[in-house]
């Protein structure tokens, strides 16, 4: 018999986290420890490019952009650091706000692009991790920070103003924009089809005063009309045994009336 050769199975690993503690300064005595690994997934998103993106989770609430840069710089240059509340598979479209979200006191996961595929490869290799502060850029911590971010909140009337304005400029023109897209599918191609999109529906009237005043009039005689009523048990069996009364009086006068018209049509020559 015929020796059958068989295929080795090549089975693919998970990269597991590593995990390394993440200090204030050098002469810092506590710190957290934060997990993390290659950012891999199957959907290609451009901020987070695939083979250059790390993921790390348990980030402290205080770690900003710089702080973790400063940490992770011994491995090589990071292009950029990001942090959300919970993994994100693809690019989540960034809502534009003139008033920005607070940040919530809560550990979060962060993503550090470097700029080389080597740099990454270093940085999973790293046995230590070098201080958050540095000479340049110095984290601000417990009531500094509070001060700090709520002074960042309050916004002054001037410069609200020039946000709302700079929000409703932006905003204009992504709806003309929307509206030109609509206008060209709404034009006839070339085999004489169109395309129907919301704006080819009826457009709703007008409300005038006057009409305000009858829907208004009718809205209030409708919450009348629903008012409690028969709340107590003793109503409900009182009105239920009286509905039943009502219907046997009407059955015995539907049956007279029957009786009568059947007297009416019968055939008397005498």
């Amino acid at each position: 018999m015929k020796a059958v050769k068989q295929k080795p199975e090549f089975t693919k690993q998970k990269p597991e986290f590593k995990a390394l503690e993440l200090s204030v300064s050098d002469d810092s005595k506590h710190g957290h420890t934060i997990y993390f690994k290659e950012h891999s997934i199957r959907e290609q998103s451009a901020d987070k490019p695939s083979g250059r993106t790390m993921f790390i989770v348990n980030v402290p609430p205080y770690v900003d952009e710089q702080s973790l840069k400063n940490a992770f710089s011994e491995a090589g240059k990071v292009l950029s650091a990001s942090f959300a509340l919970k993994p994100s598979l693809s690019d989540i479209k960034k809502v534009n706000k003139f008033v920005p979200d607070p940040n919530l006191p809560t550990f979060r996961v962060a993503y550090i692009v470097f700029s080389k595929v080597s740099e990454l490869d270093k940085a999973l290799k790293l046995t230590s991790l070098r201080p958050l502060n540095s000479e340049t850029h110095q984290m601000k911590l417990g009531i500094n920070k509070w001060i700090d971010e709520y002074n960042n909140s309050v916004y002054q009337p001037k410069a609200l103003k020039q946000k709302i304005e700079e929000f409703m400029k932006q905003h204009d023109e992504e709806t003309k924009e929307a509206e030109k897209k609509e206008k060209k599918l709404e034009e006839e191609d070339d085999e004489g089809w169109v395309t129907v999109t919301k704006r080819g529906k009826v457009q709703s009237f007008a409300r005038s005063e006057k009409v305000e005043n009858k829907i208004m009039a009718k809205e209030e005689k409708g919450k009348k009309r629903k008012e409690l009523k028969n709340f107590y048990t003793f109503q409900i069996r009182e009105s239920k045994m009286k509905h039943i009364v009502a219907l046997r009086q009407k059955f015995e006068e539907d049956k007279k009336k029957i009786a009568q018209i059947k007297q009416s049509r019968r055939f008397k020559p005498f």
